[in-house]
């Protein structure tokens, strides 16, 4: 009788010991995050949110998962060809400090029509877990690039730069980009790229997750 309730004290033993899991805290990026971390038989598995958090494109079609690492551009000559995380419209990019999100673009004109260019509208949002403004964390500039290669620059960049933002706070403004009106008229805009330099990012105590922050998002392309 003793052998067998020592015998049923030590399954009940292991049936516990089984059911006891490590419970496991997640930090993205310097930063508590409150998906839950699912353990399976001893291992830990992270939701995708995470994964997209970090950069990383997901997308789940049917039955089947499909995981892209953000996209680079190695230098390839010329001032338009620096290297940077690239994507597409709609598409949100992430590097760390700042998530960009290109919207949508669209011609306008001022002076009666006489100067034409494109508005640009674009979702900029915190990342880290600090107060930060887009110009103490190395951006530097925004700039169009049309069709035939040629280049614009905002007018009101200085609202995305001087805008201080809190934790996980976002902004949503639109760039105005002008030229003459038969540049702007006879080209469409191709990319547009937004020049990061890592080491900016220092003296706001934030830093980027990857070596080259800037953005680049290529408009003929929608996701």
């Amino acid at each position: 009788m003793k052998k067998i309730l020592l015998a049923a004290l030590v399954l009940s033993s292991l049936a516990l010991a089984a059911t006891q899991t490590t419970q496991y805290f997640l930090m993205v990026n310097g930063s508590p995050s409150s998906l839950a971390v699912v353990v399976n038989q001893g291992n830990p598995y992270i939701h995708l949110e995470t994964l997209r958090q970090l950069g990383i494109s997901v997308q789940v079609k049917g039955n089947t998962i499909t995981l892209n690492s953000p996209k680079t551009i190695a230098p390839a000559g010329g001032t338009n060809q620096r290297a940077s995380l690239e994507g597409c419209m709609g598409e949100t990019l992430f590097n760390g400090v700042w998530r960009m999100t290109a919207k949508s673009v669209k011609p306008i004109s001022r002076y009666n029509g006489q100067q034409s260019g494109y508005s640009v509208a674009l979702e900029w949002k915190n990342g880290t877990n600090k107060t930060i403004d887009a110009l103490n964390t190395g951006v530097k500039t925004l700039t169009l690039v049309l069709a035939d290669g040629s280049t614009l620059e905002s007018d009101n960049v200085q609202d995305l730069l001087y805008k201080k933002l809190p934790q996980a706070a976002g902004n949503t403004l639109e760039l105005s980009f002008y030229a003459g009106s038969s540049k702007a008229k006879s080209t469409l805009p191709a990319k547009l790229l937004v020049e990061i330099k890592a080491a900016g990012a220092l003296s706001s105590g934030v830093s980027y997750s990857t070596p080259t922050p800037s953005f680049r998002v290529n408009l003929a392309c929608q996701k």
